[in-house]
């Protein structure tokens, strides 16, 4: 069931733009899923910019972010914190106290510590990306829903329910506000919502959150999309699970 029932978690929120011929190298290779080769370049590209613009350029900070998030897609951990602690540290040095570059990093940050099952770190740089989203967005805006998802994630994860649905409906009700009742992330909402539910044993109540996320998805997707099957396949199994009782 681990496997059946999904939560899309957005690990970062990458507003840094790629430079240098490097960083082109890097993103092909990221399109082609070899991020291995993506980090090879993107570390030729950070000693590239140490040399040419210094250490707290704002490309230094960006090969920086970049190297942390391909070291995270290969599982690299220690190695991705290590580089999102620099890109952190010269962000600290460069800009405002509230800044959406550093709400950034400290979003991956949480990613990285929740993979760790680090679950108090995590939530500790989770919630200060959150505090700087709501300075610089808004209360209400669509980062702070993102980050309010991972929140609810890692809940979900250290087996604190209750918190997990609380963060879940607020980003729920984020969505609905910015997005309207029909785009795909609210599915994604819906679905999260279900997981806990199943989680919980409240198995009626998780079929009525997956049957809302069921049908949005079958209107953008269509009944065949690999989406919509997985909802149909959850639903499916949480049916038989409550015929075992």
């Amino acid at each position: 069931m681990k496997n059946l029932l999904f939560g899309m978690i957005f690990l970062g929120l990458t507003i840094l733009f790629a430079h240098g011929p490097n960083h082109n190298l890097a993103e092909d290779a990221k399109k082609r899923g070899d991020y291995k080769s993506a980090l090879k370049y993107t570390l030729k590209q950070l000693d590239e910019d140490l040399k040419t613009f210094g250490e707290n350029a704002k490309e230094t900070i960006i090969s920086y972010s970049k190297a942390g998030y391909y070291s995270e897609k290969l599982g690299e951990y220690t190695e991705a914190l290590e580089y999102n602690f620099k890109a952190l540290q010269i962000q600290k040095k460069k800009a405002e106290k509230n800044d959406a570059t550093a709400a950034s990093t400290y979003n991956n940050i949480g990613g990285i510590y929740s993979k760790l099952k680090e679950y108090k770190q995590s939530l500790e740089y989770y919630f200060k990306s959150l505090k700087i989203q709501k300075i610089v967005f808004g209360e209400n805006h669509r980062v702070a829903s993102i980050t309010y998802n991972n929140i609810a994630g890692v809940y979900r994860k250290h087996e604190k329910y209750e918190k997990a649905l609380e963060y879940y409906e607020k980003a729920l009700k984020i969505r609905k506000e910015t997005l309207g009742d029909k785009h795909y992330t609210i599915a994604l909402s819906y679905s999260n919502i279900g997981l806990v539910y199943f989680k919980q044993k409240k198995y009626q109540e998780a079929l009525t959150e997956l049957d809302k996320a069921l049908k949005i998805q079958k209107k953008i997707f269509g009944k065949e999309h690999s989406f919509t099957k997985k909802i149909q396949k959850n639903i499916d199994y949480i049916k038989k699970e409550m015929l075992k009782k």
